[in-house]
């Protein structure tokens, strides 16, 4: 086990512990005891999604000018770095036949060849966070009835061994909205370190740098941020999965406030990982998932948008609609 790997794991095994007694002990830090109903309605399963309608559409179509595609993902490969808790826990593999799977047929004699994908799908690589991935104990440890998703369901409701029955990422629609691209690790002038926060002050900041400001971020946007951790993909596997620099719990709330419908960022968190605060693991995932239902993309390529100092787009992305799942690999896409 390499040490950047061992550093890891034994942070995030403090974490989790931590985390756990907290939970044991009934307190939760700044998370409320209740965050459901939605002010979409007890039944909703979309979250912020709600916030696409056909003015924010037309809003987002109206800044295609160029007719330019950014190209926001990683590509998928055996050797792109794969975090775990635990060292290799996580695996994707491609398993394709040396000669071709199937034929000839025909008097053309036709072959084909199809793959075989195993292991880690749904959280690795440039990937999508549906809402059911992430929950609140507030209940006993091992209590299903206490494990609490967006809008309340609980784990024991809606948990199978075969996927979740509501929530899945199945119920994602397809996205099409205005997208902003913070660029932090240009405002600071290098790339984030492992641990580090950046705060609001440095998201206004960084907007100014970049001809905006904080109203410029509306209602129903993806909200995107660069740290520049992204430059040690398929580069420094071990330290890109050693930990995160992210934005900050206070920053974490802000974005609520501004109503987006997804955040997404060049790294594997939302949050700076290990956290200066032991006692909160993850809290923004926390708040954007499961008090608020904003989804989270994380593993972004930001490299063409950065070079063409491109920062406010029309954003795509369809999610895979996997029955159950917690999250989906795919292909976003920003247009100018």
């Amino acid at each position: 086990m390499s040490k950047n790997r061992l550093l890891a794991f034994i942070s995030f095994f403090i974490l989790l512990i931590s985390g756990m007694a907290k939970a044991e002990t009934g307190t939760s830090g700044y998370t409320p005891d209740k965050w459901w109903p939605s002010e979409w309605g007890a039944d909703d399963q979309l979250g912020a999604l709600n916030r696409l309608d056909t003015g924010k559409v037309l809003q987002a179509a109206a800044l295609i000018k160029q007719g330019v595609i950014y190209d926001m993902t990683r590509v998928y490969a055996e050797d792109m770095p794969l975090f775990s808790l635990t060292p290799q826990a996580r695996k994707f593999t491609v398993t394709i036949p040396g000669a071709p799977s199937w034929g000839p047929l025909g008097k053309n004699k036709l072959a084909w060849n199809e793959e075989f994908i195993s292991g880690h799908l749904g959280q690795d690589g440039t990937q999508f966070d549906a809402l059911c991935h992430m929950g609140t104990v507030l209940g006993e440890a091992g209590d299903l009835n206490g494990i609490r998703y967006y809008n309340g369901h609980s784990h024991a409701d809606i948990g199978t061994g075969r996927g979740f029955t509501k929530l899945g990422v199945e119920k994602v629609i397809p996205i099409f909205t205005r997208g902003i691209l913070i660029d932090i690790a240009a405002y600071k002038g290098r790339m984030m370190e492992r641990s580090e926060e950046f705060s609001l002050d440095d998201i206004k900041g960084a907007l100014k740098t970049q001809g905006m400001s904080e109203d410029d971020i509306q209602v129903g946007d993806a909200l995107f941020y660069h740290t520049g951790w992204g430059s040690l993909w398929g580069v420094d596997n071990a330290k890109f999965n050693s930990g995160t620099p992210g934005m900050s719990d206070k920053a974490g709330d802000w974005v609520v406030e501004k109503k987006v419908v997804l955040v997404g960022t060049d790294n594997w968190a939302v949050e700076a990982i290990p956290g200066p605060d032991l006692d909160n693991f993850a809290p923004n995932h926390q708040k954007f998932l499961v008090e608020n239902g904003i989804y989270i993309m994380e593993n972004l390529d930001f490299s063409t948008l950065i070079a063409a100092k491109v920062y406010e787009f029309a954003f795509v992305f369809g999610a895979m609609p996997i029955k159950g799942a917690t999250g989906s690999p795919g292909r976003p896409f920003a247009i100018r």
